[in-house]
């Protein structure tokens, strides 16, 4: 059974609260628009331009579906061309980026504590928030629910598939419910209808792109290469 916490028009004056609390503005949501998430700051150089490449693809994704997307690798924010901004201005930024658009939608592949904090933002403030992972790829169990985790085998090669899931998304107005007791993504049809779960509506709709937690496949091992920054290391016992 659905119960419904907010409603569309009570979602609004939630998130006015939540504004007021973050010391924002009146921020206008994109309903078109998508924030893209991504891990930035600690990722490896020989996998900077793979996670770059993936992006793109995502882009190109949700503007076929009729969707805005919003990259922070662009920014003038971003770590690889800014390090001199301070952390305050850069989460008020980012949050600002988020809020102001419907959607979330992040590659999950590598861990990044930005991304973490992006994700637990968006689920704060109800987005429609997508998380796509590599089905070979075991990354952390801290995963907020009233969000979508999708996954697949070859992003490119799958992409059509994920352009539907983004269209079919396009077509709810986000909302906050339980059902039978668990917290879910409601979504409330734009052109008429009743409310429903909107995470098992994608499921059933598209089935074989629904992430399953695998304890079995491995996790992307990153090298610590400069450990002679922790004091411990300092030492000759763990040279």
């Amino acid at each position: 059974m659905l119960t419904v916490l907010l409603n569309p028009q009570q979602r609004q004056e939630y998130i006015n609260h939540l504004l007021e609390l973050d010391g924002f503005p009146q921020i206008d949501e994109d309903e078109n628009g998508v924030f893209c998430g991504t891990s930035l700051t600690q990722i490896p150089d020989e996998l900077k331009d793979l996670l770059k490449q993936r992006q793109k693809e995502l882009i190109k994704v949700l503007n076929k579906a009729g969707l805005t997307a919003y990259d922070p690798q662009t920014a003038p924010y971003s770590p690889d061309v800014n390090l001199t901004s301070t952390p305050r201005e850069v989460y008020r930024v980012d949050s600002q980026g988020i809020v102001s658009r419907r959607f979330f939608v992040a590659h999950d592949i590598i861990p990044s504590t930005g991304l973490g904090v992006e994700i637990e933002k968006a689920y704060i403030y109800n987005r429609i928030c997508v998380i796509l992972r590599q089905k070979n790829i075991r990354v952390s169990r801290m995963q907020p629910h009233r969000i979508i985790y999708l996954q697949y085998e070859n992003f490119s090669l799958q992409a059509d598939e994920f352009v539907e899931v983004f269209r079919f998304l396009n077509n709810f107005h986000p909302a906050v419910g339980l059902d039978n007791g668990d917290p879910v993504l409601l979504g409330f049809p734009k052109y008429g209808g009743d409310c429903l779960n909107l995470e098992k509506a994608v499921y059933e709709k598209f089935p074989e792109l629904k992430y399953t937690y695998d304890g079995q496949v491995a996790t992307i091992k990153l090298k610590a290469e400069n450990v002679d920054l922790l004091n411990e290391f300092q030492t000759s016992k763990y040279r």
